[in-house]
């Protein structure tokens, strides 16, 4: 991701940013959402970043959803 994305990202509400990740897991991008997540846990609360809480909710029920849906 460059920079400028890196920064838009950063700018959009916290709830966008969720969805984004909520997203690319529902779509099995596991990757893409491990990245969003990184960029956001790096990044300080007070400059974008989102919580290890936050993060870890919607990543716990992503792969919750992904894991229900094989079987």
């Amino acid at each position: 991701m460059t920079v400028e994305e890196t920064n838009w990202l950063l700018s959009l509400p916290k709830e966008n940013k969720l969805k984004f990740i909520e997203s690319a897991l529902k779509e099995g991008e596991f990757g893409i959402a491990m990245g969003i997540a990184k960029i956001l846990l790096d990044t300080p609360i007070t400059k974008g970043g989102i919580s290890t809480e936050e993060i870890s909710e919607v990543m716990d029920k992503g792969i919750t959803e992904i894991s229900t849906n094989k079987k």
